[in-house]
């Protein structure tokens, strides 16, 4: 929850996991560069993108 917009800290961790953990996704290898394909159906698509720039933008170290 440390990478969750304020609003959505609270979560409860069956609906952390709906949202971010069990995403049907396929990992693409394109060159160098993997890429994810979400479904165009993903409901939580925003959020799953904006927490995952959050975890990227995190300074570990």
């Amino acid at each position: 929850t440390l990478c969750f917009p304020e609003a959505q800290k609270g979560m409860q961790i069956e609906t952390i996991r709906t949202r971010v953990i069990k995403v049907a996704s396929k990992l693409v290898k394109s060159g160098r560069s993997l890429y994810f394909k979400l479904s165009s159906s993903f409901v939580y698509q925003d959020f799953f993108w904006k927490v995952l720039q959050r975890i990227q933008q995190l300074k570990l170290g």
